[in-house]
């Protein structure tokens, strides 16, 4: 089974600014969230205490690539605001 993968590509230049604008503020609450869940997992995993090194790090490893993601997503969002000489 073959994908497009360009079909799964985030379409921006279809986007109005506003609607970019509000990805922006989104994106931004969901990296926050992220941050605060590396800082103080046991608040966000009911079962962090109970999981191994292995199981901990995996997660945290997780969360910081969605971290990673989301400020991408972030930057794309503000260079096509900026291409269009509109304001993030």
């Amino acid at each position: 089974m073959k994908f497009d993968l360009q079909s799964f590509a985030e379409k921006l230049e279809n986007q109005t600014p506003a609607q970019l604008r509000k990805g922006i503020r989104s994106l931004n609450r969901d990296l926050e969230l992220h941050l605060k869940k590396i800082a103080n997992p046991e608040m966000y995993c009911n079962d962090w205490n109970s999981k191994d090194e292995r199981g901990k790090n995996g997660l945290i490893k997780h969360w910081r690539h969605e971290i990673k993601t989301f400020a991408e997503s972030i930057q794309n969002r503000v260079e096509e605001l900026e291409k269009r000489g509109e304001k993030p």
